[in-house]
């Protein structure tokens, strides 16, 4: 099978069979090499509970990258196991081996890559601007000389910083911070995610309007490992027959329905 290769020319988990939410105290075993993946052995993904990657209905696990983590594993005869965590725990808890895997809409950077092995990419990075109902910001070229929030530390920071150079950034602790900042008019959007979009703008305690949303430039999603983990080639060659076979596609059309597919995958025949 050739190994997928993906060239990202464009601007850019739950219906479950086993589903782990233990501590990372917890010992269970984990796979440790590529043939103990393949033999019945288990793949410890770490989540962040946030829909529509990872969340629960009525305790039945839901999400995209709920059913590609879960799919990628199968496909490589390992067990899946998911781990919930906060964000900012997934990369300690990868690199000391608490986990295996990270599976939460991850964006490729080079500063992630310096310590950590990605995946072929399994999405994209649609990026919005949430603004209050009744802002002057009706696209995003309406954003500059504006105060926009973001999370602080993320890679959402990152490329405001880079792509717009007019705008105040207002640093918050998180998407609820942020969208508090709104609130209290520090702040006039706020810059995240598109995918969790939905989710900020029904639990806000500020009525939203529609997300403003676009494909981000060269800013593949994959799976992350540890670094010369020789599982990548199997991981990669599950995701290029999930792409072929159309798995890929049915998943994303599940929860993403209305984001246009981006030439990562058309490139591939989708």
């Amino acid at each position: 099978m050739k190994q997928i290769v993906f060239v990202v020319a464009g601007a850019l988990a739950l219906l479950g069979i086993v589903v782990f939410s233990g501590r990372l105290s917890d010992p269970v075993p984990h796979a440790t090499d590529q043939a103990s993946a393949s033999v019945a052995g288990t793949l410890r993904i770490g989540v962040d509970s946030a829909e529509p990657a990872y969340y629960k209905v009525g305790g039945v696990a839901k999400g995209f990258d709920y059913q590609m983590a879960r799919s990628v594993a199968e496909g490589m005869g390992a067990k899946p196991e998911f781990v919930e965590m906060e964000v900012n725990e997934l990369f300690p808890a990868l690199k000391a081996g608490k986990i295996d895997m990270i599976g939460a809409q991850v964006t490729k950077t080079e500063e992630r890559e310096r310590g950590f092995d990605f995946s072929a990419p399994y999405f994209v990075t649609y990026v919005s601007f949430l603004a209050p109902e009744g802002s002057a910001i009706r696209t995003r070229e309406d954003v500059n000389g504006k105060n926009i929030a973001v999370v602080d530390g993320t890679v959402h920071e990152q490329y405001l910083e880079e792509q717009y150079r007019g705008v105040n950034i207002i640093k918050a602790r998180d998407a609820d911070a942020a969208v508090r900042s709104i609130g209290r008019g520090e702040a006039d959007a706020f810059f995240y995610g598109a995918p969790f979009s939905r989710s900020i703008i029904k639990g806000a305690p500020i009525p939203l309007k529609e997300p403003i949303v676009y494909q981000a430039h060269e800013a593949p999603i994959g799976f992350v490992i540890r670094e010369g983990d020789p599982r990548k080639g199997q991981i990669d060659d599950v995701l290029e027959d999930m792409v072929l076979n159309g798995e890929w596609l049915k998943i994303k059309t599940d929860y993403f329905e209305a984001y246009p597919l981006s030439e990562v995958f058309s490139e591939k025949g989708v």
